[in-house]
């Protein structure tokens, strides 16, 4: 399978500047060969701001592609870059259930469908794949967001329900054949849909697109246990058959595991791909005070290694065995250094590009377990 590095996840705490600071003496060339970018990344407010949408970036911003070389100042992403493009609506779910915390989810989508047509997000989204060379796009939905904050300091992750299936077939149905007519077919597009809908729910969303697709992404994979994701695809494969088809990717599938029990399903062509924030995630848990500390993925085991000074020689004793890797003992030794200096009250600019430093190796990990 391919690997697609997620160019920010959220971009908090100044890590998406460590990303655009490093990019040039740290980035692995083959994970900028294959990047996702978000578009609610780009074009989103985060929750706790009035809009749902960056004004400024919205009137100014055209190309995404030219966006992202204006980050990194590389000319390998203005050329050869597979960029795909996510759309980041999470996001949007984000900022309407933090700004309204006593909305259900039928007034929640209502409110989702109504940001998306006040601004005219779909036809944003159009120009942008086709003005940024876009290689794919998904097309839009409203998933789960990964967490919100409610006003008694809760999380709340799981807004949507399985009972709450049948909003979703008919949002993403309907999305999906206003991208297919936009774009003039599904060369750019794949068609998205949960992994974990039910037979029926996924069988009323096929019924209703107005094509047949080729080319889909599968997300929600994230919330399933690791050892049924392939029970799971192969019930999804009774409606759609995945081997069939031109083009598979699974969005955000979650961590290892996952990734495993998918190529155990057979899906391990370059037709298939996967991208992942969780490496992007655990580099940057660690905090100013050491109360949370951020996480080494392991080459060879896969394993997460908390950061600290009493597992710094452990992990670097892991490092030193591997052959194919992307940084040096060296430079891993420096980036273990910046992490515990980091999370020992003194972060700057040299820690915060030490944190981005450990998300391109853990990416690195993650893509050759997904090879």
């Amino acid at each position: 399978m391919n690997y697609y590095f997620i160019y920010s996840a959220g971009g908090g705490a100044g890590d998406w500047n460590g990303i655009k600071r490093v990019w040039n003496d740290s980035m692995s060339p083959i994970l900028k060969e294959r990047v996702l970018l978000k578009f609610g990344d780009v074009f989103f407010n985060h929750a706790s701001s009035a809009s749902p949408i960056k004004k400024g970036m919205w009137k100014k911003i055209t190309d995404v592609r030219k966006w992202l070389y204006d980050n990194v100042n590389d000319e390998y992403v203005l050329k050869n870059t597979n960029i795909l493009l996510d759309s980041g609506t999470s996001k949007l779910i984000n900022h309407i259930s933090t700004q309204n915390n006593e909305l259900n989810p039928e007034e929640i989508i209502y409110k989702f469908r109504s940001i998306i047509e006040k601004n005219n997000v779909l036809e944003k989204l159009v120009e942008i794949i086709i003005k940024s060379n876009i290689n794919e796009a998904v097309t839009i939905d409203a998933p789960n967001p990964f967490k919100i904050r409610t006003k008694s300091e809760n999380t709340v992750t799981n807004i949507f329900r399985e009972s709450h299936d049948y909003i979703h077939v008919e949002l993403n149905a309907e999305y999906c054949n206003k991208m297919y007519e936009m774009l003039g077919g599904q060369e750019k597009m794949l068609t998205t849909f949960n992994g974990l809908w039910d037979k029926a729910s996924l069988k009323l969303f096929l019924k209703a697109l107005k094509y047949k697709p080729n080319k889909v992404a599968i997300g929600g994979l994230t919330r399933a246990n690791d050892e049924d994701i392939q029970n799971k695809l192969s019930e999804i494969s009774q409606s759609i058959n995945l081997k069939e088809l031109d083009r598979v990717h699974f969005l955000g599938c979650g961590g290892v595991a996952k990734t495993i029990s998918i190529k155990k399903s057979g899906f391990l062509s370059e037709k298939y791909s996967v991208d992942n924030s969780t490496p992007y995630n655990r580099a940057i848990d660690g905090n100013t005070t050491g109360a949370s500390q951020s996480g080494y993925f392991d080459y060879t085991s896969k394993e997460l290694y908390r950061i600290n000074p009493d597992t710094k020689t452990e992990i670097l004793e892991l490092h030193s065995k591997v052959i194919n890797k992307h940084f040096s003992n060296a430079d891993m030794e420096n980036i273990i250094d910046g992490i515990i200096k980091h999370q020992s009250g003194n972060s700057g600019h040299d820690t915060y590009n030490n944190r981005a430093r450990l998300i391109i190796h853990n990416h690195d990990v993650f893509r050759q377990n997904a090879l």
